[in-house]
């Protein structure tokens, strides 16, 4: 069930991120990426809830076929990022506050590469709130396979029903019904509020300002 309502903080205790549209804002590179990719078929394609019964079971072996598809595409989109500064989402920064002045731990996951999402945290000076920085493609195990949301949960030996997974797009949403944590979608980024309304994320908000309000 979708819900606004306030009051996260005190059912959550550890918050993972999505940084790609999630928390960095959406910038052009991104955006042809990801049109770019779903239009060839390869990782990041437009997911439905209709995956999750088989995503499990064949996650592992597609993963090796789009990750040699995607191993060059991938790089010259770092290359391209380097060209342009990220920038947070309005609100961004306030919300990590709020959630480290509650005691909340905070993590990230993402399928950007390591290299480039530890520069671009370090360069907006927000490296100390998060406790964690994972790649999906630095551990072999690439949204949707909810591998690396399972692997931080593990790490912090925290409670799956106590753990929310934000992102902006249907596979993230698709990634935390598969790893039996909390989903919650935030629509500033590639995907429609009405398309991540489809998937029925526990939580749906259309900015991070909103999802600030709510905790």
């Amino acid at each position: 069930m979708v819900s606004k309502k306030g009051g996260m903080a005190g059912k959550i205790d550890l918050f993972i991120f999505d940084w790609d549209g999630t928390l960095n804002s959406m910038r052009l590179t991104m955006r042809i990426n990801e049109a770019v990719k779903r239009a060839l078929g390869v990782w990041n394609r437009d997911s439905s809830i209709k995956d999750l019964d088989r995503m499990d079971y064949n996650l592992k072996r597609q993963l090796k076929d789009e990750e040699r598809k995607l191993d060059v595409l991938t790089f010259l989109f770092d290359i391209f990022l380097n060209f342009s500064r990220p920038k947070l989402h309005n609100d961004s920064v306030e919300l990590l506050k709020k959630l480290r002045a509650r005691h909340k731990r905070i993590a990230v996951l993402s399928n950007g590469r390591s290299q480039r999402l530890i520069k671009e945290i370090k360069y907006l000076g927000i490296g100390d709130y998060f406790d964690s920085v994972v790649s999906g493609r630095h551990i072999h195990e690439m949204k949707p396979n909810p591998t690396g949301l399972r692997a931080i949960v593990k790490d912090f030996k925290a409670d799956p029903k106590r753990t929310v997974y934000i992102g902006d797009m249907v596979d993230d949403v698709i990634t935390a019904k598969l790893a039996k944590v909390r989903s919650c979608a935030v629509a500033n980024g590639f995907d429609s509020y009405h398309k991540l309304r489809s998937i029925k994320p526990d939580y749906l908000f259309r900015s991070i300002e909103e999802l600030n309000r709510a905790v």
